[in-house]
């Protein structure tokens, strides 16, 4: 009996000491971990391509409010002409229905061209947005990270891990 636990006990010291050399092997074998950490607001804001295209919609937006600014004007004008007329004329019957009109054409104006702007804003953050993520894709296989995580995600970090510069200035160079 005393034989059998003997050879059992060996060959139970015998397994666990090839587990453990073949998980040092495989620890060894594996690349160190590498990982970066991008602030994704920093790029929308600093790059060039986000300045562009923030210029642009600033250009658009600007536009379209002085458009509205026009038919808020005539919607002025439509009140004032209303207050200085006897509310007892038919003049002042019109004056009120073309205002009302007026004004509504102007709410229905203000609210389509919030939709359009704000469609716009979030097709240009998407496309941004894309196009950092192909940025930061060729960046993880060319320099070899096995993660690259928004600043926003991480709690604390070394400042060597941030690589936003670097992800701003490959950006930068595309455009």
């Amino acid at each position: 009996m005393k034989r059998k636990n003997k050879w059992f006990v060996v060959s139970l010291v015998f397994v666990v000491a090839l587990m453990f050399d073949m998980s040092v092997v495989s620890l060894a074998a594996e690349p160190a971990l590498k990982i970066g950490i991008v602030d994704i607001s920093k790029i929308m804001k600093d790059s060039k391509a986000a300045k562009s295209a923030r210029a642009i919609f600033t250009k658009e937006l600007d536009a379209k409010k002085a458009t509205l600014k026009v038919k808020s004007d005539k919607v002025a004008a439509l009140d004032k002409e209303l207050n200085k007329l006897d509310q007892k004329s038919s003049a002042w019957k019109d004056k009120r229905d073309s205002l009302a009109r007026e004004f509504k054409e102007m709410k229905v104006m203000e609210n389509e061209m919030n939709k359009e702007l704000q469609k716009k804003d979030i097709d240009l953050s998407n496309k941004i947005f894309t196009n950092i993520q192909q940025i930061l894709n060729k960046l993880m296989k060319s320099e070899n990270y096995s993660l690259i995580l928004d600043k926003k995600a991480v709690l604390a970090g070394k400042d060597g891990l941030d690589i936003t510069d670097k992800v701003i200035k490959i950006y930068d160079s595309q455009k």
